[in-house]
């Protein structure tokens, strides 16, 4: 049982992993977009925009992943779930957490950047903005990686 159980918990890390990296590649606009001209930028524009959708979703399942697998992890352990065994306890959790909300916070901003760009209103400001958390969660990110590292060890 202690198998199962350790394959449940190392869902969310490789589940995580995946949209790390998807988070890393979505930000090569940051570059690319200064490179690009005419209707190649525009379709790369379009494909940023669907491209961050999903990775706004990917994120929600990551996270609903990782209290998935606590749950099942908890139930087959101790052969019950308590609501305490949900609730963060670590700064792992509160950051999964946190960065969820700088994730609404940077998806709202691209709409935003997108809404005006399509209305023809500028949207420069809130387009760097939408760059400038997209910096600050990629640290974050990499804090909140590394502490879920060693977080596993509790599990292991």
């Amino acid at each position: 049982m202690e198998v199962a159980a350790t394959v449940i918990i190392l869902l969310h890390p490789l589940a995580a992993l995946t949209v790390i990296w998807s988070f890393l590649n979505q930000r090569k606009w940051r570059q690319l977009g200064t490179k690009l001209k005419g209707l190649e930028r525009q379709r790369a524009v379009v494909s940023h925009e669907k491209s961050g959708n999903k990775l706004f979703f990917q994120v929600i399942g990551v996270i609903s992943l990782a209290f998935f697998s606590k749950v099942i992890y908890f139930q087959i352990i101790n052969g019950e779930v308590i609501y305490s065994n949900l609730i963060p306890n670590h700064f792992h959790g509160w950051a999964g957490i946190l960065g969820l909300l700088f994730m609404i916070y940077l998806r709202r901003l691209g709409i935003q950047s997108s809404k005006n760009r399509k209305e023809g209103i500028s949207f420069a400001k809130i387009s760097n903005l939408h760059g400038r958390v997209s910096d600050i969660m990629v640290y974050l990110i990499f804090i909140h990686a590394f502490l879920g590292f060693l977080y596993l060890f509790t599990y292991l």
